[in-house]
């Protein structure tokens, strides 16, 4: 007979909180889990290697969305290669958004060295827009 966890044992094992368990559920990351006599939930070892591999997949930036996508189409079970184009497209997005903040803190940057150091008589008008 398999080894069965309740919720409980869950929040424990994997240092996340029920209502976190109970949305995987809900969004069908994870499958309705069976109940025991007294109407518990209860939950397998592979319940709890799924949550596992989304508590990864989501720690490298993955969505829940596309998480859904590696679990239900099974691509982790096919070819390498699928895999390769998955991880490949996440650095690809990953590169962009690093590109985007570097920009962001060179513009500021900017605005910091020439309009703050040196113009500090241009930023007195800006203390009116400034909630109080």
């Amino acid at each position: 007979m398999e080894e069965t966890y309740s919720i409980g044992q869950l929040v424990k094992e994997l240092n996340i909180n029920k209502e976190t368990i109970r949305y995987y559920e809900k969004i069908g990351l994870i499958s309705q889990p069976k109940k025991d006599d007294s109407g518990y939930r209860v939950y397998s070892n592979k319940d709890i290697e799924t949550i596992k591999f989304i508590l990864i997949a989501k720690n490298l930036g993955f969505t829940l969305k596309e998480i859904s996508v590696l679990l239900h189409d099974e691509i982790l079970h096919n070819s390498i290669e699928d895999i390769k184009i998955i991880v490949e497209s996440k650095i690809k997005e990953i590169k962009v958004k690093m590109d985007e903040l570097e920009e962001t803190k060179n513009l500021l940057e900017k605005v910091q060295k020439t309009i703050l150091t040196t113009n500090l008589e241009i930023c007195n008008g800006i203390e009116i827009y400034h909630e109080k």
